[in-house]
């Protein structure tokens, strides 16, 4: 048992320190404040006036419909003080607005255009007035301009908690998903590099002399499951902080009826199904990483793992919103790495008893423990196997020495 924990340490300490761990993990995090700072400064540009419209009007309607937008500076009576503000990009740009017999004529002048929300409140006023004088040149009734400012009366009923429910597990489901995939593409690669560089060295005979292959081979999966869960953890704990650094942000959260439904509606079995699916991913890139003679063809024997992975990404992205459940995702939700992703569409749908469910989660963990349990009692002939005669008949070849 020490032997067992001796490796996995290494294997951790190995993984956790180097500078490809650290950029990997804390990459998202500096994308992250990165994209606040651009947004930060946008921000401060705004405020400070760098990017605000100046309404050149004399009439008083025109000034009084722009009051409260922000962006527009009506400080400017006249084109040529407008223009001197623009000239000494104190402004972005200027609204000319004139008034002629009820009709309204706008023109903008500037070096650029203005923020969208900017150009888009500037247009919703503009058209607001105009319609409030048209009504005035119509000379309407208070019976006729209510007439036409009736809308239609749209309802959504739902049963209670469905709607939002069904929302939250999308949400958390295609949140895993995606991360599973990342991990999968991450993490496959690495274990296969891993065992692949061990492949035919000295050294290994001398372990394997010390220690049993098989507790080397489950020391090795169990240290990169806790680079895994190491992995995970940063990412939870940063999220936290960064929504403490957003400023109240876990308040709103509470507050927020979708934000709720993703914890409270989301089926904890969805959890199990990633977690053992991962596993299985990283033991069966070990068994192909442990196949190849040269690690330039780490890629290429890795590849019978990553196309189930790939088909079933794409599957549940593609068929997970269904009116009707696809008869491949029926049978695939009970076979090893494609039910990790198609189980958790069924139990998202109610396509799926419990039954099923547990029985295809029990199919999984199963298969897991197998595939680690028969690698580690074969891991020493696939290691000391330095033939370049091919995957398959390595593979043949290593299991026939066992």
């Amino acid at each position: 048992m020490n032997a067992l924990f001796l490796v996995a340490k290494e294997t951790y300490l190995r993984q956790v320190k180097s500078w490809s761990f650290v950029l990997m993990v804390f990459a998202p995090f500096l994308m992250l404040f990165f994209s606040l700072g651009i947004g930060y400064l946008s921000g401060s540009r705004l405020e400070s006036g760098a990017d605000t419209v100046a309404l050149v009007s004399q009439d008083e309607s025109v000034q009084s419909a722009f009051a409260d937008q922000t962006g527009i500076d009506l400080e400017y009576s006249s084109q040529e003080s407008a223009q001197k503000a623009l000239e000494e990009e104190k402004i972005v740009g200027y609204l000319v607005v004139t008034l002629t017999d009820g009709q309204l004529e706008a023109t903008y002048h500037g070096s650029d255009l203005p923020a969208t929300e900017v150009e888009t409140g500037m247009k919703e006023r503009l058209d607001e007035l105009q319609n409030q004088l048209n009504i005035q040149q119509a000379q309407l009734t208070e019976q006729q301009v209510a007439t036409l400012s009736q809308q239609v009366t749209y309802r959504v009923a739902l049963e209670e908690g469905q709607g939002l429910e069904k929302i939250g597990k999308y949400i958390g489901f295609f949140g895993l998903l995606f991360l599973l995939y990342i991990l999968t593409i991450i993490y496959a690669s690495t274990t296969a590099q891993e065992v692949a560089s061990e492949k035919g060295t000295k050294i290994m005979e001398v372990i394997f002399s010390s220690v049993p292959a098989s507790t080397y081979f489950y020391g090795r999966i169990l240290g990169i499951f806790m680079v895994i869960v190491t992995h995970l953890g940063i990412y939870a704990l940063g999220g936290l902080v960064s929504y403490q650094f957003v400023g109240m942000a876990m308040v709103a959260l509470q507050s927020n009826p979708i934000a709720s439904a993703i914890f409270t509606a989301l089926d904890w079995r969805i959890i199990l199904f990633v977690l053992f699916g991962l596993v299985l991913i990283v033991v069966l890139s070990a068994l192909c990483g442990s196949l190849v003679v040269r690690q330039e063809d780490v890629n290429k024997a890795v590849q019978p793992v990553m196309y189930p992975i790939i088909l079933g990404f794409i599957g549940a992205i593609s068929f997970g919103q269904q009116a009707h459940e696809p008869l491949f995702i029926k049978i695939g939700s009970h076979i090893p790495l494609f039910s990790t992703f198609f189980m958790p569409i069924r139990l998202i749908n109610g396509w799926v008893t419990d039954v099923e469910a547990w029985l295809s989660l029990l199919i999984l963990v199963a298969a897991t423990v197998a595939s680690i349990h028969f690698i580690g009692k074969s891991y020493a002939s696939l290691i000391l196997q330095t033939d370049d005669i091919g995957l398959w008949k390595s593979l043949k070849k290593s299991l026939s020495s066992k």
